[in-house]
């Protein structure tokens, strides 16, 4: 048996008399709800699966893009992808012998790639950083750097 209540921001589902879904079965079952509901499926989705006896809860809801960051080798190499980014919300910190540029997906460019390299780092990397005090900028990087050395 299954209950189901859906809307563009939550899903959640009541399971019963089943073994809980995987991962990809959760995702399958919350695309498929939404689509039963003519809703859009959402980009990324953020969801939890609670399993009490034969029940389980699955509450799932629509997730922030995940952010994307940069590693830049020196200066010189940050202003030149940076410097080619449309504005977006977007955080710099310093990192040993270099830069790391994190920033939403829709600030990335192709300039990031030809000047610097992907840099595997999350949000929980960038509290990590932010504790650390290695945060350069902490919002606008972007918009701060064209403000900084623009011609």
């Amino acid at each position: 048996m299954k209950t189901v209540q859906a809307t563009d921001r939550l899903v959640s589902l009541w399971v019963s008399r089943e073994a809980p879904p995987s991962r990809e079965q959760m995702l399958c079952l919350v695309r498929q709800a939404l689509a039963e509901r003519g809703l859009a499926p959402w980009p990324e989705t953020e969801a939890e699966c609670f399993a009490a006896g034969e029940d389980t809860l699955i509450i799932a809801r629509p997730a922030r893009p995940r952010r994307c960051a940069f590693y830049f080798p020196d200066l010189e190499a940050l202003l030149g992808g940076a410097l080619r980014c449309p504005t977006a919300a977007s955080a710099l910190y310093r990192s040993g012998d270099g830069y790391i540029l994190a920033l939403d997906p829709e600030g990335v460019c192709p300039a990031l790639y030809e000047y610097g390299e992907p840099y595997g780092a999350d949000a929980l990397w960038e509290a990590w950083a932010g504790e650390r005090g290695t945060c350069l900028i902490g919002e606008d990087a972007l918009a701060a750097l064209g403000r900084y050395f623009s011609r």
